[in-house]
């Protein structure tokens, strides 16, 4: 601590001795050695104080160093949270687009097979009528309508 060394302390002795006298040298020394033990304790609690708020110095940074990283993890997942919501969104409106667009052509396909089929089942009964007479062997004659009927189409509901 102070860099004394032997022949230093040696000195230091001699002089002492001469000094203070044989008498007063042991108690002299008693007391200079509680003062030095005083001394090295305080200087041992002052280092283990500037050691203990060093550590908690180093522990704050290491806190704040990972309560950053927490908040810029917090920030990333909230951006991947936010693009997951439109990519969702995006695709619900495209397949309400699809299953829309689905809905209008399977009922313009219905309303065009039912209208198909009316015109069938007219044309079947036109059809019959006239394989009747011929059967019968009756004049072929226009007694029977030449023409569909223009009747409205039938409508289906479409239950998706």
């Amino acid at each position: 601590m102070f860099n004394v060394g032997m022949s230093e302390l040696f000195v230091f002795g001699i002089i002492a001795l001469l000094v203070l006298g044989p008498e007063k040298l042991p108690e002299a020394a008693r007391f200079a050695g509680k003062w030095y033990a005083k001394l090295m304790h305080f200087v041992n609690n002052a280092k283990q104080d500037i050691d203990r708020e060093l550590g908690l110095f180093e522990l704050r940074e290491q806190v704040q160093q990972e309560m950053q990283r927490m908040a810029e993890l917090e920030q990333k997942m909230q951006s991947q949270l936010a693009e997951l919501r439109q990519q969702t969104e995006a695709s619900d409106a495209k397949q309400q687009l699809q299953s829309s667009a689905i809905e209008k052509t399977a009922k313009f396909n219905s309303l065009i097979y039912c209208d198909l089929l009316s015109n069938q089942a007219y044309y079947a009964v036109f059809t019959s009528h006239y394989l009747q007479k011929f059967l019968q062997h009756q004049p072929l004659s226009n007694d029977y309508q030449t023409e569909p009927k223009a009747s409205s189409p039938v409508k289906l509901k479409v239950i998706a």
